[in-house]
């Protein structure tokens, strides 16, 4: 009898406890909240599809370059441990380095990159005597040597914060701490915004205008660049992390290349 009392008076909770969930989903999706709730997802929604679309764009205007110099990064990848002259030539690469100081070799090395995917941007060499290649060069030179600075001291504190880690757990620890604290706050602003200010022919006017209202434009800019740097640098930068570090150099380089292409493609309006 107690017993069937308890199972009678246990069925009334669950019952109420049902009655109660169900009263307040319906008031929930009769509310006003529930219709804002409804747009923000959809805005969100149409947001990271126009970003994905617009970083697929860019990707298909440099797929001829990119597909080559991805080509010459796996071809280093296996030479590198079956022709030991390449190994060889690595090494000196990185005794060089360390000979000149790291902070100096990633300026110049991600300067010149910039000035070498600005390069292959052109129709023809013969452009090279054109006043806006000029300063497109010199600016993609100081702005990516300075990123190389700024780049070599972020990745001196990684090795800092995770040498307590084994190999094996360093690997994600450092893709995750670059792409998702390094870029979201610092990297991907910084590139996107000198970017868009390169793409206005550096006319403040014009890019005042085109950076205001500021939720429209990093929506539909900052974010359009962050989204395609998830989507090349997660996947490379865990190859790269997971390879000796005399060929991590050259081939993080290359990667360098392909990214300073897509980036300009991206902030172009052209």
């Amino acid at each position: 009898m107690v017993f069937s009392m308890r199972l009678f008076r246990w069925g009334i909770e669950v019952d109420s406890r049902a009655r109660r969930t169900l009263r307040l989903r319906n008031h929930l999706y009769g509310s006003p909240y529930w219709g804002k709730i409804n747009v923000v997802v959809a805005e969100f929604a149409e947001i990271l599809i126009a970003s994905i679309r617009k970083g697929i764009a860019a990707v298909k205007k440099i797929i001829f370059p990119a597909a080559v110099i991805q080509s010459v990064m796996i071809a280093l990848a296996i030479s590198y441990f079956y022709y030991i002259p390449l190994r060889e030539v690595l090494d000196a690469v990185v005794r060089w380095k360390d000979h000149i100081g790291s902070s100096y070799f990633s300026f110049l090395s991600m300067g010149l990159i910039a000035v070498f995917a600005e390069t292959l941007r052109c129709k023809s060499l013969c452009t090279l005597s054109n006043s806006g290649f000029i300063k497109a060069s010199l600016f993609g030179f100081f702005v990516f040597g300075c990123l190389g600075l700024a780049t070599d001291a972020f990745y001196w504190g990684q090795n800092f914060i995770w040498k307590g880690l084994s190999t094996e757990a360093q690997v994600p620890a450092k893709v995750l701490s670059d792409q998702f604290v390094w870029t979201v706050f610092f990297a991907n602003p910084y590139q996107t915004f000198l970017y868009v200010l390169k793409d206005c022919r550096f006319d403040l006017q014009l890019f005042v205008n085109r950076i205001f209202p500021f939720n429209t434009f990093y929506a539909r800019e900052v974010l359009a660049v962050l989204i395609t740097n998830w989507g090349f640098w997660i996947p490379t930068a865990c190859i790269i992390y997971s390879l000796p570090l005399n060929l991590q150099l050259i081939i993080s380089r290359l990667a360098i290349l392909i990214w300073v292409l897509l980036l300009t493609t991206i902030t172009s309006k052209e």
